[in-house]
């Protein structure tokens, strides 16, 4: 930056160099209402919730293992050489259609995930941290509205591990959960030892064998079977239980938002417990519906007790108070976005006429140290409002 344009910045604005950042929601313990800048440290009140039964599932479906939605229907399978096919239900939990998949084996299916064009299954289950056969397969979405599709085979392995050896539940290799986005396909790990999960990252298409590459990894406190992602509100949602004893296992769903720059771990991070497995039994999957609203399945148990096979509702819509009034984003707004030194500040430029232009959080404080008819300039990072008169839009700023 020349010196001339560094003075001039501070002469307008003498919180130039002391934009605060800290935890910027307010239902969090450690709320700062002088944050500007979301810096991933809220804490949260222990939360429960308690799940929405929809309906036992059919005993078809005892070891199902992964859940998605597509328009008015969830898809499901079966893990662990249960054949491969994929279940399709109502959202009653009414088993309606069986779809055969070409070109694939199930040797331990265990998560699947779509974006626009793609429907992805994870061949990943690895519960003794030997495997050397990981894969993802990919079906056109267009397809699935028939009886038979025709899967392609993408073979990977993890980038950071070089022990094979055989350690059934007591490794860190093992994978049930990733969800897709258009650009690539975010795995997350089963840690059966430190219960966290690392984050690894794949495109949506490659040939030959990939390298999955670590980037981050997250102390959840349990072991992680499935995850999905709102790319609306850009949120991520992990399922998982922890074993309490006796394989007595209470399950939750984190809660991942306000990140940035699909940065999962760097913004807001929500525990809420849902069950244990006596009143959800073991949960598996995770799809969602609506804003902060989705479907959690779970296989059958088969121990002191049987416990069937289960489909549940959640509406979370309360633990996101503070994002209940944004306006209607509009479309039509007439701003560009630029970057500016690396990714420290934003600029947007406005192009027309407008009285009083403003950019705010979600709880209306103004996020700018530099405002002029045509350009607004920020620090911030995470989701913002920017008002063009009548207007108000909705911002991702990374």
């Amino acid at each position: 930056m020349e010196l001339r344009t560094f003075l001039i910045l501070v002469l307008w604005s003498p919180c130039l160099y002391f934009a605060q950042s800290g935890c910027t929601d307010p239902q969090a313990t450690n709320y700062n209402p002088s944050a500007l800048i979301n810096d991933g440290s809220c804490n949260y009140p222990n939360s429960n919730y308690g799940l929405n039964w929809v309906a036992n599932l059919s005993d078809t479906l005892q070891e199902n293992s992964g859940l998605i939605r597509l328009g008015n229907f969830l898809y499901t399978f079966n893990d662990s050489g249960a054949g491969t096919y994929l279940y399709e239900m109502d959202t009653n939990g009414i088993l309606i259609r069986i779809l055969t998949v070409q070109g694939a084996t199930n040797v331990d299916w265990e998560a699947i995930s779509a974006n626009s064009s793609h429907v992805f299954i994870g061949d990943m289950g690895n519960n003794a941290g030997n495997r050397v056969d990981l894969c993802i397969y990919r079906i056109p979405i267009q397809e699935m509205v028939q009886d038979t599709v025709q899967a392609e085979k993408m073979v990977f392995y993890w980038e950071d591990q070089t022990v094979f050896a055989s350690q059934p539940n007591a490794n860190n290799y093992d994978c049930e959960a990733f969800f897709a986005r258009e650009d690539s396909l975010v795995l997350f790990s089963k840690n059966w030892t430190d219960l966290k999960t690392r984050r690894y990252s794949l495109p949506t298409f490659w040939s030959d064998t990939l390298s999955a590459t670590c980037i981050d990894s997250f102390n959840v406190d349990g072991l992680i079977t499935d995850a999905c992602y709102d790319a609306s509100l850009n949120e991520a949602y992990l399922l998982g239980y922890k074993n309490n004893g006796s394989n007595f296992y209470t399950s939750f769903i984190w809660c991942l938002w306000d990140f940035p720059n699909h940065h999962y771990f760097g913004g807001n991070k929500r525990r809420i417990e849902i069950g244990n497995v006596l009143n959800v039994s073991q949960t598996e999957g995770i799809t969602l519906s609506a804003n902060h609203q989705g479907f959690v399945s779970s296989e059958k148990v088969v121990s002191i007790i049987t416990l069937a096979p289960k489909l549940f509702r959640f509406q979370f819509n309360s633990y996101f108070e503070s994002l209940a009034e944004i306006p209607t984003p509009s479309s039509d707004l007439p701003f560009q976005i630029i970057t500016q030194n690396g990714n420290e500040w934003h600029e947007i430029y406005i192009s027309g006429n407008f009285s009083s232009p403003s950019l705010c959080d979600l709880q209306g404080r103004d996020l700018c140290f530099l405002k002029t008819a045509n350009t607004l300039k920020t620090f911030h990072h995470g989701i913002a409002l920017l008002t063009l008169g009548t207007k108000t839009t909705l911002l991702y700023l990374p």
